[in-house]
């Protein structure tokens, strides 16, 4: 890419059920549209290992400026985006309703306490952003027809002549963030854990549920979450081990004890 080129946008998708916070199984794709705008302006999409990014020249950004001025408004970029992975839906919150889709859009989008532009009022995204298919905001971006194959959800890039006009590339870089699931527990079902520790109530906030013998003849106490726990990639300890007590056997016969410290 050339040197006069720089980043114009860019959306970079995070999510708490990774130990370092990126989502990386996913793939940006620009409606129709979308792309057609960005090849009259002469914009560069580069695939991120988190999102995507747009690049220009200063002739690429005097291009969508006459296009802002001819629509008289500020142009929207869409894309749609595929999760690859497939057990995202299990460990992602909230659940995909059926028959409906995310969208997003960065003319929405907040200032978190970091100075990162997130598009979503709240830390993550919440439900309330799931759209009807037929919604008429999507519509209008994905036409009358839902393409094939169907997108998990769609985010929409408002390009206007304030974002042009920023001189910190990071108030262009755009980041969404997912949370993960939680799983919930019924007394006495399979999947909780047995941690060998002092009875009662553990940090965790879990309740006793029994005692139960586990390797080498170690007694432990297993703990029921209270309410649901967090799905991790990588799970954090949740419960600490019990130093074992230093005893004093009797001394074989004929041989003294050991003597205890002064």
């Amino acid at each position: 890419m050339p040197s006069s080129y720089r980043m114009l946008f860019r959306v970079s998708f995070g999510h708490a059920f990774f130990a370092d916070g990126v989502l990386r199984d996913l793939r940006m794709v620009p409606v129709p549209r979308c792309f057609d705008k960005l090849r009259r302006a002469g914009l560069v999409l580069r695939q991120q290992e988190d999102g995507i990014a747009a690049y220009g020249d200063d002739q690429a950004v005097e291009r969508l400026r006459l296009h802002i001025g001819a629509a008289g408004r500020s142009l929207g970029m869409a894309f749609q985006v595929f999760f690859t992975d497939p057990h995202f839906f299990a460990y992602t919150a909230p659940a995909w309703p059926s028959g409906k889709l995310l969208f997003l859009d960065t003319a929405d989008s907040v200032t978190d306490e970091t100075g990162r532009r997130i598009v979503h009022a709240t830390p993550y995204v919440e439900a309330s952003a799931f759209l009807e298919r037929e919604h008429a905001r999507l519509a209008c971006i994905l036409g009358e027809r839902v393409l094939a194959p169907t997108p998990a959800m769609v985010v929409q890039v408002d390009v206007s002549n304030a974002l042009l006009d920023v001189v910190d590339a990071r108030a262009r870089h755009f980041h969404v963030r997912f949370d993960a699931a939680g799983n919930r527990f019924r007394d006495g079902a399979a999947g909780c854990g047995a941690v060998d520790t002092d009875a009662g109530e553990p940090a965790s906030g879990g309740r006793q549920f029994a005692g139960v013998n586990i390797a080498d003849r170690h007694r432990a106490h297993v703990f029921m979450p209270r309410g649901a726990i967090q799905m991790r990639e990588v799970t954090p300890p949740r419960a600490r081990r019990r130093t074992p007590l230093v005893t004093v056997g009797k001394a074989p016969a004929g041989r003294p004890s050991p003597a205890g410290p002064n």
